[in-house]
């Protein structure tokens, strides 16, 4: 495997039971992801773009094939060394933010420091930092119940900085936001990208991505259907009903 491929996905597939039915939702997805891209997985509801997001980011396991993170594959590695990665390696971001409502902004941030080992005034420090880099430095004591839609996922952007990984995973971050506070969460991960050299994997509705995106992941019924760079984007890719939304 090439030094720059952070993560790799060979062959992936994904069944699920429902009742006596089988449902493949990925049927044999292959694609290389190289260190600080910027990605973009876009799909229509129910195409499987969010269940790929989940085997690459080490949130479910495949049936058949294999996810490597840097040369490692990681349904071969042990719970203990998984979760290690899961929590020093990758950030996470989901669209419904997925914050304690009984924690403030600044301790919902030192969750992932104090499981790393970091002892709590010391996990304080950092988390005001990550909090403060992303616009929240004057929020840190506020709950999310008194913060914006845009502000809490400002809160989980920086929770998923909180250990400094090398890939940030995004499952729909603008979907719960309006067109202009979307804009400003996609420049966040934009910059942390390009200043930072963090390697950025949205799944995502929002074609605003694809101005951002070294390359987009067309997924459609489970499968692969292209992959598109940005330097041969097209207009018909700009176009919300693309793959029919």
């Amino acid at each position: 495997m090439a030094d720059d491929i952070i993560i790799q996905a060979d062959n992936v597939k994904k069944r699920y039971r429902m009742g006596n039915e089988e449902v493949w939702a990925l049927k044999g997805i292959s694609l290389e992801i190289h260190r600080s891209e910027f990605i973009s997985i876009m799909g229509p509801s129910g195409s499987g773009k969010s269940t790929f997001f989940n085997q690459i980011g080490a949130l479910d396991m495949p049936t058949e094939g294999r996810v490597f993170f840097e040369g490692q594959s990681l349904f071969d590695l042990s719970e203990s060394q998984q979760s290690w990665i899961r929590c020093n390696k990758i950030g996470y971001i989901f669209q419904t933010y997925n914050l304690v409502q009984v924690m403030s902004a600044v301790q919902n941030v030192m969750l992932p420091i104090m499981f790393s080992g970091v002892p709590k005034r010391e996990a304080h420090e950092k988390a005001a930092q990550v909090l403060t880099k992303v616009g929240l430095g004057e929020r840190l004591d506020h709950k999310p119940f008194e913060l914006s839609g845009g502000q809490q996922q400002r809160v989980a952007i920086a929770r998923a900085l909180a250990n400094t990984p090398d890939v940030i995973l995004a499952d729909e971050p603008t979907g719960n936001l309006d067109t202009r506070t979307g804009t400003e969460i996609i420049e966040i991960l934009k910059k942390l990208n390009s200043d930072d050299g963090v390697t950025i994997i949205c799944s995502t509705h929002d074609h605003k991505m694809l101005a951002s995106s070294n390359r987009v992941c067309w997924i459609r019924d489970g499968k692969l259907e292209k992959i598109t760079r940005r330097e041969d984007f097209k207009l018909e890719d700009m176009a919300p009903d693309t793959l029919g939304r």
